[in-house]
């Protein structure tokens, strides 16, 4: 389905002009795990987007299913990390816009995230993340997740 988001496989990813290892390329991504939006496919080319909506081509090998976002590129004020997944809760940490997240699931509100870099883990407001579509259910993103129920011991 396009388009959808993917994240970059490589520490070093070469963008191209065209579709083709025999096209010049364009810039180089020097981020593993960056979220980009897929657009066009041709083959095993896809047509990707970056967050500051740049574009170019790239092999598919080089692209990952595995979900991440951007808090809040577009913004310059932080973004909250919540301890759950509501307005009220407490915050663990305001992150910089920019900072890289990985997306375990969405509800179409809320995103339960990890930020590896800095081994914490809470929830991001959907609309706040960049590699995720506001109205999107990411992963198995039905309430009862997002509050469990403790169980008897």
């Amino acid at each position: 389905m396009l388009p959808r988001f993917a994240s970059l496989k490589q520490q070093k990813t070469n963008v191209r002009v065209g579709l083709g290892t025999q096209y010049p390329i364009r810039w180089i991504y020097q981020r593993q795990g960056l979220p980009v939006e897929i657009i066009a496919e041709f083959g095993n080319w896809r047509r990707i987007r970056g967050s500051d909506s740049s574009g170019g081509w790239v092999h598919a090998a080089l692209l990952s299913a595995r979900r991440t976002a951007l808090a809040a590129p577009w913004r310059t004020a932080t973004v909250n990390l919540s301890a759950r997944p509501s307005d009220p809760a407490a915050v663990v940490a305001r992150l910089q816009p920019r900072v890289l997240v990985r997306v375990k699931r969405c509800d179409r509100t809320w995103c339960a995230v990890d930020v590896p870099e800095h081994d914490l883990q809470g929830y991001v407001r959907q609309v706040k993340l960049w590699g995720v579509y506001p109205d999107e259910l990411v992963g198995r993103a039905r309430s009862h997740l997002f509050n469990p129920v403790k169980r008897a011991e």
